[in-house]
């Protein structure tokens, strides 16, 4: 069947560009996106849905005056009756074979809708407020809903923050119908229709267009924010202030020239509207469908066994009868700021008969070896890892969506290692891809995080478990040179698990994207902090020249890359010592309350290497308050070498 010039240009195919809006919106905020489902959809509802639509209505009214999108229409033939029937049900078919059967369903009502909005049998539309409510539901809310069905293979589930989009939807529609007829009072009588515009009168119509606007808006801004994305919702009022504006120009217009509400300036609003919201739900599909990466969760957990700082220091005084080493110890033990440290270690405040892990004797000799040590790592790093791990919520739900693992530690080794374990005990998919940052020192937390977020921005839909265990303990050693005596009195052990993902979690009270990271190896300082494997044990370099590099170092550190002070209120600083952190906070002119998580941390659990870093930013995230939406925050943490990695997180 040939078709004619005039029947083509009745279906008005052009026209569905301002209908696209609500398909694009659907698009940028469907969880799950069948790209190839979400394409046929599209030329489906676009292509043969909506010129039928405008086809039939032609058919059926036979304009002589402007209709949408033609200022002339041409006189429609028994032709376009025929095309329409067979746009529907080629629309019906694809859906059926290329999306699926929800997608196909909604058509049917859609069309069903619109045959009865357009019949001479029915005739809704001659009804103004019938007509009115037919078209608000189906053009919004509805087609919202048959694109969720059509992009996602899902009926959209009916929930308070999906309610709250779907109203937005039907009063977008609500707001902008009434303007598309306020042109044709005078034909729509001829034919015996009353509409909603023509009730409202010119004046009132633009004053329900704005109330209707309001409300599409404020849905809008409930719908986001429930999903802790309200800064999307101020990217859609920029779009919509073009709108707005042209609005309120028209409408002035109209009020001092009734002539003005004619087929010219309803076009013109139509493309200054179509323009704005289809850019600016294109804009929301690339912000939302381009991958970052959010902390969802920090959970942490401890050893059993916890000790006094005053008990763990009498421990290592007594290891000793020399009198300048006990002063020593217990000067050193006070300058701390630790009150107590966890450890695996049941021995601490027992006496020397009572001893699992060291020699029965107050000397403590011979020291346990290395094997020893090991297998008391062996024996509980799995365990203190579960333990953190099981605490984020609902994650016997997800266990089987992790689709990264990344273990941490410096503190032990074995094989198959804590990744495999962790596997088994947690019930991971077997096909999980592993990594280690294995022997890095205590900013390897935040080195794994960097790994994680290279995930995330390059794989949609990824789920990274990091996992950071150290048993710091299990390497005390009866030795008390200024290496030692700093180490066996700063360091305790702990586990922290980070669950990081490519969508934003309602974990804390605001989504927490990850924003970079910044190095630097300070090579001045390679032997102040370092250790090395020997038949008894760890070998600990710490020298107390590390807080001076650190300060020294870090202010032309944040100014190499550009970052000021002055962007970031809240901080998240790995607690290596107290005086590091005096230092840090002297060298970037900090007031020392702007760290308190920082010292909290090292007051209730030392230095446990790398998960300390990760103590302090979940103390720092459960603290976020509804103001501190877009703030930045600050993270460091500091290692072997002398290294120091950074990490710079945002509220959003």
């Amino acid at each position: 069947m040939r078709i004619d010039g005039n029947t083509f240009k009745l279906l008005r195919i052009p026209f569905s560009f301002f209908l696209m809006p609500l398909f694009l919106f659907a698009y940028s905020q469907a969880e799950t996106v069948l790209h190839h489902q979400a394409l046929w959809a599209f030329l489906i509802i676009h292509l043969l849905v909506y010129p039928s639509s405008n086809g039939y209505n032609s058919y059926v009214d036979r304009d002589e005056d402007s209709i949408g999108g033609l200022e002339k229409p041409p006189m429609p033939t028994e032709q376009l009756f025929y095309l329409t029937v067979f746009l529907d049900l080629s629309a019906i078919l694809l859906a059926v074979f290329f999306v699926n059967t929800s997608f196909a369903v909604c058509l049917v009502l859609y069309i069903a809708a619109s045959r009865a909005y357009s019949s001479r049998q029915i005739r809704l539309k001659k009804y103004p407020y019938a007509g009115f409510l037919t078209v608000v539901f189906f053009q919004g809310a509805f087609t919202y809903y048959m694109s969720i069905a059509g992009i996602s293979g899902n009926l959209l589930e009916l929930n308070a923050e999906n309610g709250f989009v779907l109203l937005g939807c039907s009063f977008q529609i609500a707001g902008a119908y009434p303007l598309t007829q306020i042109y044709q009072h005078r034909q729509d009588l001829k034919e015996g229709i009353v509409t909603l515009s023509y009730k409202l009168g010119y004046a009132g119509t633009f004053a329900f267009t704005a109330l209707m606007f309001l409300l599409c808006n404020g849905f809008y801004y409930l719908y986001f924010t429930s999903k802790n994305l309200g800064m999307i919702f101020f990217i859609v009022q920029v779009f919509f202030v073009p709108i707005v504006a042209y609005f309120g120009y028209w409408s002035y217009l109209v009020k001092k020239d009734k002539r003005e509400a004619n087929f010219r300036n309803t076009m013109r609003m139509n493309w200054v509207a179509a323009i704005c919201m289809n850019s600016c739900f294109i804009v929301l599909i690339i912000i939302n469908k381009i991958p970052l990466s959010y902390i969802s969760a920090i959970e942490t957990a401890v050893p059993d066994y916890r000790y006094s700082q005053e008990t763990l220091a009498s421990f290592y005084s007594g290891s000793t009868d020399d009198l300048i080493n006990k002063r020593k110890i217990k000067i050193v033990a006070g300058k701390t700021g630790i009150e107590t440290r966890y450890s695996v270690i049941a021995d601490f405040d027992k006496d020397p008969g009572q001893y699992e892990f060291f020699s029965k004797s107050a000397d403590l000799l011979p020291e346990p070896g290395l094997s020893q040590r090991m297998q008391v790592y062996q024996e509980n790093a799995t365990k203190l890892s579960v333990k953190a791990v099981e605490k984020i919520r609902g994650f016997e739900q997800i266990n089987k969506e992790i689709t990264h693992l990344i273990t941490v530690t410096c503190t032990g080794l074995f094989a198959p290692g804590l990744d495999v374990e962790l596997m088994r005990e947690l019930r991971l998919n077997p096909i999980i891809q592993r990594s280690s940052v294995n022997f890095m020192g205590c900013n390897a937390a935040i080195i794994a995080l960097k790994q994680a977020d290279a995930i995330c921005r390059t794989t949609p839909k990824a789920k990274v478990l990091v996992v950071c265990t150290e048993l710091c303990t299990i390497h005390f050693q009866k030795q008390y040179n200024d290496d030692y005596l700093l180490s066996n009195l700063l360091f305790g052990d702990g586990a922290v698990a980070a669950l990081i993902t490519s969508q934003p979690s309602v974990e804390y009270r605001h989504s927490v994207s990850i924003a970079s990271f910044n190095s630097m190896v300070l090579h001045n300082g390679y032997s102040d902090m370092a250790w090395r494997l020997s038949e008894k044990g760890f070998i600990m370099n710490l020298s107390s020249y590390v807080p001076d590099l650190i300060s020294r170092n870090i202010e032309p550190m944040l100014k190499s890359v550009n970052l000021d002070v002055a962007n970031f209120k809240h901080w998240a600083i790995h607690p290596g010592g107290k005086r590091i952190v005096d230092d840090f906070a002297l060298a970037l002119g900090l007031d020392k309350c702007a760290l308190a998580p920082t010292y909290q941390v090292l007051k209730d659990y030392g230095n446990m290497s790398s998960p300390t870093v990760l103590f302090v930013l979940k103390e720092v995230l459960e603290k976020a308050k509804p103001e501190h939406q877009g703030n930045r925050i600050f993270a460091a943490a500091f290692g072997p070498g002398l290294s120091i990695e950074t990490m710079q997180l945002q509220y959003v």
